[in-house]
């Protein structure tokens, strides 16, 4: 069995096992070496992910037919539910496939706003695009007042109490953010459902997973959301397929569907199965890591200890990020860095950080960064990230965000890069969440 040190980062050993499990973690072939901080954007993939999407990719057998290839498709398409069923937690409810997060996003948001009564929606500013956009969409379409939550400034965080004070006995759907894509912070979302069914008992409810679930457990069950949205390209997987988990009632609400296929079925066309191998794949990577942590062989249990790795890994290397080393200062006391959103509580946030540099324009700090082999990533006026820096009243910022495959040097390769950034008179500026 392995251990972490005491700030919870993987043992050196372990950690030359898991990169040598990735590809292009240290590498690419357009930018040569290069240190790479844009987990948020698409993870780094396990061999074995893209190895079986090419193999299955090669065949050409449809479903349905009676033959042994079409056997195989089916068997691999089934093994990859499950292994969905497992990674969500899930004992009951449905998968719902598309062919991105954001089109199941539109799918479920479109299904909830025709076919539950109610005459207003809830999110927060904090939330992605595709859930402003298509809350936005069909509440229009279907005659719904949008109802947003929006963020302390100081914070950067969503207070829980404001999006309480939106939610009435007239509100149909809730759709709330796991983990926030600017400031990396985790919202207890199993609270915020619990108290707003106090509000509303029946009330729908969405969270985006999508930021949250590469970096820690998730649990359905315990959540107790009607649906949960991953996007597999995040988790290590493949980009062309998004998932989410859906409640039994969710799931037969009417929706685009076949005529003759079961109410609960929201597949649309041929099943690309081959989407499903590269899923279980990527849980297979997981119950490999998972197996250095626990004696169990049941894969749940696997999932759950890498999980549970992963979190703490990342949150040794977000300290390290924050507090620095004995040989360079962290974030937190750089006078020329400006971060934001960041709580007290590191387990709390994921290893997804925004900041600025005082002096220094967000896409040319991103620049220089890229020039000292840095790979970090700038948003500002996107359409992904526009809503979200208008309601924190910033126009743009870098983003790093990092995986369990990013290792301590790494970090400190980073700071020492950013203390280099300085410039004389730089005042600090570091807004605190609370938690």
């Amino acid at each position: 069995m392995s251990s972490a040190d005491e700030r919870g980062v993987f043992p050196p050993g372990l950690m030359e096992e898991i990169r040598s499990q990735f590809l292009y973690v240290d590498w690419d072939p357009y930018s040569g070496k290069r240190l790479f901080f844009e987990a948020a954007s698409g993870s780094c993939r396990p061999k074995r992910v893209i190895e079986a999407m090419a193999m299955e990719t090669c065949l050409p057998d449809q479903q349905g037919r009676a033959n042994p290839g079409s056997q195989h498709a089916m068997d691999v398409t089934a093994k990859g539910i499950d292994d969905l069923m497992l990674f969500f937690g899930a004992r009951s409810g449905q998968m719902i496939p598309g062919w991105s997060s954001s089109h199941v996003i539109y799918r479920i948001t479109e299904a909830v706003l025709h076919g539950v009564p109610g005459t207003n929606v809830v999110t927060t500013g904090l939330d992605h695009a595709s859930v402003r956009s298509a809350l936005t969409q069909f509440a229009t379409i279907y005659g719904k007042e949008e109802r947003i939550a929006e963020p302390n400034r100081e914070t950067g965080s969503v207070p829980l109490g404001a999006i309480f004070e939106k939610i009435d006995r007239n509100t149909c759907f809730l759709a709330v953010t796991h983990t926030s894509n600017v400031t990396g912070e985790v919202y207890d979302v199993a609270t915020i459902i619990r108290e707003a069914r106090r509000i509303k008992p029946d009330l729908y409810v969405m969270v985006d997973g999508v930021q949250y679930s590469p970096s820690d457990v998730v649990d359905v069950e315990a959540i107790g959301a009607d649906a949960y949205v991953i996007a597999p390209y995040k988790n290590y997987g493949v980009k062309g397929c998004g998932y989410a988990h859906a409640s039994d009632r969710l799931a037969t609400l009417p929706h685009w569907k076949y005529t003759f296929k079961p109410a609960t079925s929201w597949d649309l066309g041929g099943v690309e199965h081959q989407s499903y191998a590269a899923w279980s794949a990527v849980v297979d990577y997981l119950c490999w890591l998972g197996g250095h942590f626990t004696e169990s062989r049941d894969r749940r249990t696997l999932i759950v200890a890498a999980m549970h790795a992963v979190k703490a890994h990342t949150t040794g290397l977000l300290s390290i990020l924050l507090h620095g080393t004995k040989h360079v200062p962290g974030l937190e006391d750089m006078e020329h860095v400006t971060v934001y959103g960041m709580g007290q509580d590191l387990s709390r946030q994921s290893l997804l950080v925004g900041f600025n540099l005082a002096g220094i324009e967000s896409a040319d700090g991103c620049a220089r960064y890229g020039a000292e082999q840095l790979r970090l990533h700038a948003p500002g006026h996107d359409p992904f990230f526009a809503a979200m820096l208008k309601q924190l009243g910033i126009s743009s910022f870098i983003r790093l965000s990092g995986s369990h495959y990013n290792t301590p040097d790494e970090i400190e390769r980073f700071l020492k890069v950013t203390a280099s950034f300085a410039t004389s008179g730089a005042a600090s500026n570091v807004l605190i969440a609370t938690h």
